[in-house]
């Protein structure tokens, strides 16, 4: 078994059962907010839901407060890192897209100006996924299982470098309000939208940018849609894997999805919670379809 250790960060989505038994690990970006009574909040954006729980998160912006995110620190990487880089072990780092974070670009100057220079006998390989969520937890799976094939680590990051554009996400919102704080849409289109019930179809485009391609009217044809546009585009309806990832949406919501996406074709369905970098970008009950499909091409605006 080649040995090298896989590493995402905080927009990876992978949960501990998953990291744990495909050996992956992840630096932390960092969440903030001010509370009902003014006062401000800082900690990690914890893919083990430590400090709380998923529902009690998502209800903080339920509540009303902004939820900001930050990338991981130079502190965090050196945490993380160099106990392996101690024991002689190489990393690849799958990082969020560059189009969204800057963690990938601080990890990289990292490894070049300060990791290799002590310790020149490790090597540290930076790739960026050009998504998030579990498109980029995807990646880091079929990473773990090329290397615990035997694959070297530059196999394994030319592996993901030339399919990271087949890992799809096509996901829609509850409403607009969260994307525009971020500023993600313009408040205007968030006030029309709104309004007249506009719910966006979201895809992670080719330079890792989220960018809204469609809309549909209503929340149950937005959901429609998104399965309608993944059986489209998937190349693995028997074979592979569709996540089904949520932040705190409603029962009916996902067994309506799940429901269709069996009928879509799809065989091996796994729904699970949305992490907390993701859910503070795009608000409570935003749902996320993620499965390997057509090379992504299109290019927001």
């Amino acid at each position: 078994m080649s040995k090298f250790v896989i590493f995402i960060d905080s927009t990876g989505d992978l949960t501990t059962e998953q990291r744990k038994n495909s050996n992956i690990e992840f630096v932390r970006m960092l969440v903030n907010w001010t509370d009902k009574e003014k006062n401000f909040h800082e900690t990690y954006a914890d893919l083990d839901w430590s400090e709380m729980t998923p529902t009690q998160y998502y209800n903080l912006m339920r509540d009303g407060s902004v939820i900001m995110t930050s990338q991981v620190t130079e502190q965090e990487f050196d945490l993380k890192f160099i106990p392996h880089l101690e024991k002689g072990e190489d990393i690849l780092y799958i990082c969020c897209s560059s189009a969204l974070s800057a963690s990938g670009a601080l990890g990289e100057r990292l490894a070049k100006e300060k990791y290799s220079k002590s310790f020149p006998k490790c090597k540290i390989r930076v790739v960026d996924a050009l998504n998030s969520g579990m498109g980029q937890g995807m990646m880091a799976l079929d990473a773990a299982k090329l290397r615990d094939e035997g694959k070297s680590l530059e196999e394994v990051a030319e592996f993901v470098e030339k399919n990271r554009l087949s890992y799809n996400q096509t996901a829609t919102v509850e409403d607009l309000n969260t994307l525009a704080k971020h500023g993600r849409v313009k408040a205007s289109t968030a006030f029309f939208g709104n309004i007249f019930g506009v719910k966006p179809i979201i895809i992670s485009d080719a330079k890792g940018n989220n960018f809204a391609v469609e809309k549909a009217k209503g929340r149950r044809n937005a959901l429609l849609r998104i399965v309608a546009v993944a059986k489209e585009r998937s190349t693995e309806l028997t074979e592979g894997t569709v996540y089904v990832t949520e932040a705190d949406a409603k029962p009916e919501d996902i067994e309506l999805l799940v429901s269709q996406l069996k009928l879509a074709g799809f065989k091996n369905i796994i729904p699970q919670k949305m992490g907390p970098i993701l859910s503070a970008s795009c608000g409570p009950a935003t749902i996320g379809l993620f499965y390997r499909g057509k090379e992504e091409t299109r290019i927001g605006e």
